[in-house]
């Protein structure tokens, strides 16, 4: 009877309100997260095996990278880059749930030219060289496993 009371006095009033305004602003941030995943990225991410978590950026550049980037990208088997050297794309970022052995979330990159999606790369944090090609889930998931089990 007593958590009844709590409740519907007058410092128990002040309680709820205080928890409303907490779980409306909860709900607002959330909100405002999906709101800029774009659906045909989601459905990309959804159909290669990830989840989203939160949209991060999206910033246009031209694509120039590094030779030892380009070696980097080819290893992991990502070769989509190399048709759009000197070319103006749009590049999406999302945080996706899930996470590297050491707790870190991963990330995805969406390339788009002229608004169709070219490719993607996965990025690892705290890995060398920290990127995959999200298309082959599998083989990431292999080198985590093999990674745990070595430890």
């Amino acid at each position: 009877m007593d958590i009844v009371n709590r409740f519907f006095n007058k410092k128990g009033g002040i309680l709820i309100k205080k928890l409303m305004i907490i779980l409306s602003f909860t709900f607002f941030l959330v909100a405002c997260t999906n709101e800029n995943i774009d659906k045909e990225h989601l459905a990309y991410i959804e159909n290669l095996g990830w989840t989203i978590k939160s949209f991060n950026a999206s910033e246009q550049i031209v694509v120039e990278p590094a030779p030892e980037t380009i070696e980097n990208y080819k290893s992991s088997n990502i070769t989509f880059i190399e048709n759009y050297i000197g070319k103006e794309l749009n590049i999406t970022t999302y945080e996706l749930k899930e996470k590297n052995p050491e707790g870190d979330n991963l990330r995805l990159i969406i390339y788009e030219y002229e608004g169709e999606i070219v490719g993607s790369i996965g990025e690892v944090p705290n890995y060398t060289p920290g990127i995959f090609n999200p298309s082959d889930k599998k083989s990431l998931e292999d080198i985590f496993d093999r990674e745990k089990t070595s430890r």
